[in-house]
């Protein structure tokens, strides 16, 4: 049965804004019994993909282990809700065999054969519109749209004539290759999207321009001056250095029986073997000792307390700044973590009458929402559309204006909305922004001491993944890594959870 998390907002014009979504991603109970006293051989803080990953591999591999959750459901920023028959993907969501942690998962949970397509089926009998600054407002075809950006997108990319082939031969090994000196990535790294815009903006028509600059803002959930160049010539590495995937890769696949569907399997395998777990549980402090032999100490706002040989922490880059830890953190690791990353992204869902609209795409540059895509009929005859804006939290908060949000949409195509569906990730407090996107030169100074553990606590999240950041195999890639760490580093043998004598 679909329970109601907590998280999330709903609008028709009837109700107003209302709290709360319905998802299978909640866990009830919430919590396993009598899990006070035991000493465990690892603490899972965040019931993310990175976490669940980490907790499953570790309980599979006879381990004992508690998973701790903030919130009321698995899913952290990635999770579906199910509304009168469809799935709402709300974070999270687009999946490829290009990805090669989040396909094993795929493949070990039977779902790699069951996909769905973005859209409708006929896409190429709709239209595209774009309206953007030196330009007329038009209607093209969605054929004619894709060229004019992935022209705009090669020139911004092709950094070294090749596409960042010789720049960014091997994109899960960055700063760390065999091909690419160290000091050659830094130099480029500290370059912003606007630096490399102002450099190739002669080549583009207004249209091409406002194409380019819209979609970096789209990806990076920034501006333009705060938004990595880098990023992006990782990002076009990880599509086999081609434009011609972009769409495959990044925006074409989905998950028949979404998200949330993988995570519970996920989940599910870890309770099976015996991890232990808490939702609505977050975390206030991490203390441990000087040495490898002691504990680790995690206090939940409740004043609750869990003690383990290790912890993996999945804490968002930007929350982690509300925990306190003992010993404190390496001053550049605090450092990277008070800077955190741009992404303040918005994407929302809208139900809406217009049945032309099923096959729309369509863009507007500036605006609160820049990008609106045309997904399908709903099964109660409306068109589903989904739209993302980059960040306006000054001006753009959904949640106290819905009447912005509708006025935003119409912007970009007229249309009669009739429901609203979203999560702002942004005024979320254990999130406080969308997936990771870093500035200039944030990687070469701070992603070895993100990646580093600190003591027997671990850090595993995609905010500072090696090769898919910001995107669930990121996540999956960080919780597996830190999984496998632990699990060879304590002693071999069954479990060695006890009853704590502290």
């Amino acid at each position: 049965m679909t329970g109601k998390t907590v998280d999330g907002y709903s609008w028709e014009q009837t109700t107003g804004v209302v709290s709360g979504l319905e998802t299978d991603a909640v866990v009830r109970p919430p919590q396993s019994p009598s899990i006070r006293d035991k000493v465990y051989d690892a603490v899972v803080i965040g019931a993310g993909y990175a976490g669940l990953a980490a907790a499953r591999d570790l309980a599979l591999s006879g381990r004992s282990v508690l998973l701790l959750e903030a919130r009321d459901r698995i899913g952290g920023r990635t999770y579906t809700v199910n509304k009168d028959g469809f799935l709402y993907e709300m974070g999270g969501t687009w999946v490829t065999h290009h990805m090669g942690y989040l396909f094993r998962e795929m493949v070990r949970y039977g779902m790699d054969r069951d996909l769905i397509t973005t859209g409708s089926p006929d896409m190429h009998k709709g239209y595209y519109t774009m309206d953007v600054p030196g330009a007329k407002p038009r209607k093209l075809s969605h054929e004619e749209a894709g060229a004019m950006q992935a022209k705009a997108w090669d020139i911004f990319v092709n950094v070294d004539g090749q596409y960042g082939r010789t720049l960014c031969p091997l994109p899960h090994a960055q700063l760390n290759n065999v091909i690419v000196g160290r000091k050659t990535v830094e130099k480029w790294d500290q370059l912003s999207c606007q630096d490399r815009f102002e450099q190739i903006q002669h080549l583009l028509t207004a249209e091409e321009q406002g194409l380019l600059v819209s979609l970096l803002l789209h990806i990076s959930g920034g501006d333009m001056k705060n938004s990595s160049l880098w990023d992006m010539i990782r990002s076009h590495a990880l599509l086999m250095h081609s434009s011609d995937n972009f769409t495959d890769v990044w925006l074409r696949y989905k998950l028949r029986s979404g998200q949330t569907e993988l995570a519970k399997r996920m989940f599910e395998d870890a309770r099976a073997r015996g991890a232990d777990y808490s939702f609505s549980t977050p975390v206030k402090s991490i203390l441990q000792g000087k040495t490898k032999d002691d504990l680790v100490t995690v206090t939940a706002l409740s004043g609750q307390t869990f003690r383990a040989r290790r912890v993996v922490s999945t804490i968002p880059l930007n929350v982690l700044k509300d925990i306190r830890f003992f010993p404190p953190l390496s001053k550049k690791r605090q450092e990277a973590i008070n800077i955190g990353h741009v992404n303040q992204m918005t994407k929302i869902h809208a139900d809406v009458t217009n049945p032309e609209l099923e096959r729309w795409n369509g863009m507007r540059f500036p605006g609160l929402l820049m990008y609106g895509y045309g997904d399908g009929r709903l099964p109660n005859g409306r068109v589903h559309l989904v739209a993302f804006g980059a960040d306006e939290r000054e001006t753009f908060v959904p949640e106290k204006n819905p009447e912005l949000v509708v006025e935003s949409f119409n912007k970009l195509h007229p249309m009669d909305i009739k429901r609203l569906i979203f999560h702002n990730w942004s005024t979320d407090p254990y999130s406080q922004g969308g997936p990771a996107w870093w500035q200039p030169g944030y990687m070469s100074k701070y992603q070895d001491e993100l990646q580093s553990r600190h003591g027997n606590v671990f850090f595993a999240s995609a905010d500072w993944a090696h090769g898919w950041r910001a995107a669930i195999d990121g996540a999956l890639e960080q919780g597996s890594l830190s999984a496998q760490s632990i699990d060879h580093e304590l002693a071999p043998g069954r479990s060695t959870a006890v009853e704590s004598k502290l």
